[in-house]
């Protein structure tokens, strides 16, 4: 059986957005001095969905990013920023 039309035009793989939201909640909270778990606490997020978001892996939603960056002290947009930044 074919792929679906959906399938075909949004392949399986892991988006530049994703991977640049997973690079800057790492960034970002390593110079918090955070660990996971420590992050995972104040969003109230299990650690396991930071470690899916820091790789990735995971599709978090609007309400969870705007958790995360209120709790890392940056704009929403912040967090998918794709260029290297000083």
């Amino acid at each position: 059986m074919g792929r679906s039309g959906f399938d075909q035009r949004f392949p399986a793989r892991t988006s530049q957005i994703a991977k640049a939201l997973g690079r800057n909640v790492r960034r970002l909270r390593k110079a918090k001095g955070w660990t996971q778990d420590e992050l995972a606490a104040k969003v109230r997020i299990e650690q396991t969905a930071v470690s899916l978001i820091e790789n990735a892996r995971s599709n978090p939603t609007l309400q969870t990013l705007e958790a995360i960056a209120a709790c890392l002290e940056v704009r929403l947009v912040d967090l998918f920023e794709t260029r290297v930044t000083k």
